[in-house]
């Protein structure tokens, strides 16, 4: 039998306090790209605060202001902009980073009816948005589709590094040069080394994004911390893929033995 303090709570939301787009600002900032993150709820302008705040949060912020993600995070006075005033809207917001919308993350706070008078605005939210284009580039292979994948970041190409580089953040390089996806990922020094800066750690991807920058990632330009992650390579291709499956004589179409169509040919597939 279930105890009094195992009973479930549930809270429901008014729909129109975080129906998308939520109007949002920057205040206090030196340009439109930087300042105090402030959230229009229910007609009236309020702040955000920093608890559980982060880098992946504040790009998609970024993103809902028009540009490609964020490059700082912190506490509004941290950043050097003033505390705002009224209402702290929202609190515990967790954004994966690849959002488009504050409203499509999860936000623990009762705030959205009750303002939070009691947390000290010393505690508000503040970005610095990347205004810049991310652009991309394969330098080093034998054709133009393959290479060493170098990032434009801060006004110069470099390199990039990870620890967890495979199909699925080389197929969004592939994507960004306008393949249809990737044929291989290749490991550190396959395509000579890198020289000048570093664009630094690349995102964790899912395969889908259009672009590096919609990806996951806790912060860019963040120095590559060994020589292993470093000079990755990509080998991209316009080729389509297509899937079958091969049944025997009066068997069911909805199985079989699973066949690729890939370099011309149909092939089987093997499970390691």
């Amino acid at each position: 039998s279930c105890q009094y303090n195992q009973d479930i709570v549930v809270k429901c939301f008014d729909p129109y306090t975080l129906k998308s787009p939520i109007p949002i600002r920057l205040v206090d900032g030196s340009n439109s790209a930087e300042g105090r993150v402030e959230v229009n709820v229910k007609g009236e302008w309020g702040t955000i605060s920093y608890f559980s705040w982060d880098i992946r949060d504040a790009s998609v912020v970024c993103r809902m202001l028009g540009y490609q993600f964020a490059i700082q995070a912190d506490m509004a006075s941290s950043l050097g902009f003033r505390s705002g005033s009224g209402p702290i809207w929202f609190r515990n917001l967790n954004c994966l980073g690849s959002e488009r919308s504050i409203a499509d993350c999860s936000i623990y706070t009762p705030s959205l009816y009750t303002q939070y008078y009691y947390h000290s605005h010393y505690y508000d939210a503040g970005v610095v948005c990347y205004t810049e284009t991310i652009k991309a580039r394969l330098i080093g292979g034998s054709q133009p589709n393959e290479g060493r994948v170098e990032l434009y970041y801060n006004n110069a190409w470099g390199s990039v590094c990870s620890n967890s580089w495979d199909i699925r953040e080389a197929n969004v390089i592939c994507k960004m040069l306008g393949y249809s996806f990737a044929k291989r990922a290749w490991g550190a020094g396959q395509f000579g080394e890198g020289s000048g800066t570093t664009s630094g750690y690349l995102p964790e991807c899912s395969g889908t994004e259009s672009s590096i920058t919609e990806c996951s990632h806790s912060g860019w330009g963040t120095s590559c911390s060994s020589s292993r992650y470093q000079d990755l390579g990509a080998e991209c291709t316009n080729q389509s893929t297509s899937v079958r499956l091969v049944t025997a004589d009066g068997a069911s179409s909805n199985e079989g033995r699973l066949e690729v169509y890939y370099n011309n040919t149909w092939g089987t597939v093997c499970d390691e």
